[in-house]
């Protein structure tokens, strides 16, 4: 049986899924009937170990479009180079400054999504998912991130070639009081790639999104 399900901030797509032994009773037609009801691409997210639903998917028409790597890290799993200290600057939620940030992402959030599943709500609704507190440097463009306890949830640098001196200094803030940290990257997401690099290892987990488009077959 294939669960149907709909996000709210993302309308796009229908999302589906389905138990592996389902798949015995479903094949290439009760994809593509499901996306002609809902007049919609079908998206499925799935652990990357799962190598048996993949294989199952890509047979029946889906395509891999992006790849989330989950990440758990430690100080030892940085990758040590030289790199300019910067100034690390903190706002927090109800100043004008983080409204400003926020609209950044925002912006930057619906371009990094558009391509597989399109952002459906407005930056007032949107911004409700943010983090209260967001670290960020201005000198010359803008880096941010915004972070809850010790968790990056998302992170935004207008020049990648500069990223790295914003990251390592998040980093080792956060390292000075936790010994872990936790992030997802994108492999669409070139800022968040650009943090997962700094890194060597500490990947938890590997989800995948695979799209199934009527016009593709």
């Amino acid at each position: 049986m294939i669960s149907i399900k709909k996000n709210h901030f993302h309308k796009k797509n229908i999302y589906i899924d389905f138990d592996l032994d389902d798949m015995k009773n479903i094949n290439r037609d009760s994809f593509k009937a499901i996306s002609e009801e809902n007049h919609a691409p079908l998206q499925m997210m799935i652990d990357g170990d799962d190598t048996k639903k993949k294989d199952f998917i890509e047979e029946n028409g889906f395509n891999r479009v992006r790849t989330c790597y989950g990440m758990s890290v430690r100080r030892d799993d940085l990758i040590r180079k030289e790199t300019a200290k910067i100034n690390l600057l903190l706002v927090k939620e109800g100043v004008e400054k983080y409204f400003e940030l926020a609209k950044i992402y925002f912006e930057y959030y619906k371009k990094t999504h558009e391509s597989i599943n399109s952002l459906s709500v407005d930056f007032d609704e949107f911004k409700n998912i943010l983090t209260k507190d967001v670290y960020y440097n201005d000198e010359d463009g803008i880096a941010l991130a915004f972070v809850e306890d010790n968790e990056i949830a998302y992170v935004y640098a207008s020049d990648l070639a500069k990223a790295d001196e914003f990251f390592y200094c998040l980093c080792e803030k956060l390292f000075n009081d936790y010994e872990e940290i936790f992030f997802e990257a994108d492999d669409v997401d070139a800022s968040a790639m650009r943090l997962k690099n700094i890194f060597i290892g500490g990947v938890d987990e590997i989800t995948e999104t695979w799209i199934y488009k009527l016009n593709d077959k």
